[in-house]
């Protein structure tokens, strides 16, 4: 396999990223509404599986991160990163990937 990152100076790395944007899951709004199985959340889980499902791994990686300070009560704060920009969603505990990849526009 190939190697994404190069040397830069002061001895920081660069790396090609293989997706174009992210999917940020708040774990702490996960662990809250009760959507962890274990260290993960089942809606980052999801979502990997849907971007598996669609090849749309080369366009988007989902992940799980701290808390963003972004959510209300009852709520999950989930991100989108892309290189035009930042999209910050609340959604309901029940909200599904399906939904999140089509209001991201998957």
């Amino acid at each position: 396999m190939e190697r994404r990152t190069t040397e830069a100076p002061q001895n920081i790395i660069s790396a090609d990223a293989p997706w174009q944007s992210c999917i940020a899951v708040c774990q702490k709004c996960a662990g809250k509404l009760n959507l962890m199985d274990g260290e993960k959340s089942r809606l980052r889980v999801a979502l990997k599986e849907l971007i598996a499902l669609k090849d749309l791994k080369k366009k988007v990686r989902a992940v799980d991160a701290s808390c963003f300070d972004l959510c209300p009560e009852g709520k999950i704060t989930v991100i989108h990163f892309t290189p035009q920009g930042v999209t910050a969603v609340n959604a309901d505990a029940e909200v599904t990937a399906p939904e999140l990849l089509t209001r991201f526009g998957y």
